[in-house]
């Protein structure tokens, strides 16, 4: 009975233990793992992420999204917040499943009409185009201006309108999308490594394996010992230790999900794909083009449009009343398929037409002498 008596004591002397006391038991293997826990001062354990080994605390992770919420709660962890928001999008981008083209894509349109795809031509591209305007529309010519330096843009909406013209605009869209993918889907998930993967080493947290980020870290006794020392007493949790430590170290955290792709870029990425395309795309164009030079007055009227403005933009009558969009020349008839509006145009819906480039200059120009919404169709 006496032995039995003791051994209880024993168990209520071990449970009384502070975790500063445990964790130095445990490390000179005085106890066995198992006889000890740890819990928050308000009661958390962390079951479902935390285990006690013989060597110290192991934390299991099922993904990037888990193991931001945990180690930085304050930033990631409050439910249905923007920071989990944020979380879950970083482990999309970092496994590999977040949809880069849809995103790019989405705003491609908009990249066109302001310019910056065609400010991305390089010196080879800018050659290519000004060959092409020598025969397509001699007028843009002069906006490619070479100097000693290489080819300089002088007017990208002439240029914009120029490719356009040329129906070149949805080949050079593909291609910019796909190479602005190419410069993001591989850096993005390394720049993610690189900022979180091994950020807690300082405070003796480090990857349980050496080839996977994001799934098992672990701490060793000796480092919860140090934890004691640097960032509290002998009287602390162990666990309100190790998530005060992490506060108070530096961590860089990420950008907002919707910044990534101006943080990380891989600029030789994305020349392997925009500069040998788009090189391919308008050589095509260019022979095509050489082969049809018999075709002058085609490309005389071709140069006239795009001094108006080009296809699918709508340009302005000099009055201001109306607007007219050219879609399309047909380069057998050499018509030209047009839709005009009112500026107003709430107050008479658009109207298609079908003329020659001189009616469509008349309209633009001259239109007080007519009903520029009548329809007409020029033979």
């Amino acid at each position: 009975m006496l032995r039995k008596k003791f051994i209880f004591e024993n168990d209520d002397e071990e449970n009384e233990k502070s975790d500063f006391q445990k964790i130095l038991d445990l490390n000179k293997k005085r106890i066995h793992y198992t006889d000890v826990d740890f819990e928050t001062s308000d009661g958390k354990d962390f079951s479902d992420v935390i285990e006690t080994s013989q060597e110290g605390l192991i934390f299991t992770f099922n993904g990037l999204d888990e193991y931001l919420k945990f180690f930085f709660p304050e930033e990631y962890g409050e439910d249905n917040s923007d920071g989990e928001y944020d979380a879950q999008n970083y482990d999309y981008m970092y496994r590999g499943q977040w949809n880069w083209y849809d995103e790019y894509y989405d705003r491609s349109s908009d990249d066109w009409g302001e310019g910056y795809i065609v400010d991305s031509l390089r010196q080879e591209h800018l050659e290519l185009v000004r060959k092409m305007s020598i025969i397509a529309a001699p007028s843009v010519t002069q906006y490619i201006v070479k100097t000693k330096k290489g080819y300089e843009l002088q007017n990208t909406k002439v240029i914009t309108d120029f490719l356009s013209t040329l129906k070149l605009e949805d080949d050079l869209i593909d291609v910019y999308t796909d190479a602005q993918v190419a410069a993001v889907e591989h850096e993005v998930p390394k720049g993610i490594e690189d900022t979180y993967c091994n950020c807690l080493n300082e405070i003796g947290i480090e990857r349980y394996s050496q080839k996977y980020c994001f799934w098992k870290y672990e701490i060793d006794w000796g480092s919860c010992i140090l934890l004691f020392a640097r960032f509290g007493t002998e009287n602390d949790k162990l666990l309100d230790l190790l998530f005060e430590a992490i506060k108070k170290i530096s961590v860089r955290h990420l950008p907002e999900y919707y910044e990534m792709h101006y943080n990380y870029w891989d600029r030789e990425a994305y020349d392997s794909v925009w500069v040998p395309k788009v090189t391919n795309i308008l050589e095509n164009k260019l022979e095509e083009l050489e082969s049809e030079m018999e075709n002058t007055e085609y490309f005389e009227i071709l140069d006239k449009i795009v001094s108006i403005g080009g296809f699918n933009d709508w340009v302005p009558t000099k009055d201001r009343k109306h607007e007219i969009n050219i879609q399309n020349l047909d380069p057998e008839t050499l018509k030209i398929t047009y839709i005009i509006r009112s500026k107003d145009s709430w107050v008479s819906p658009s109207k298609k037409g079908i003329t020659d480039i001189d009616s469509i200059i008349n309209m633009l120009n001259v239109g007080s002498l007519f009903d520029r919404m009548d329809y007409r169709e020029s033979n």
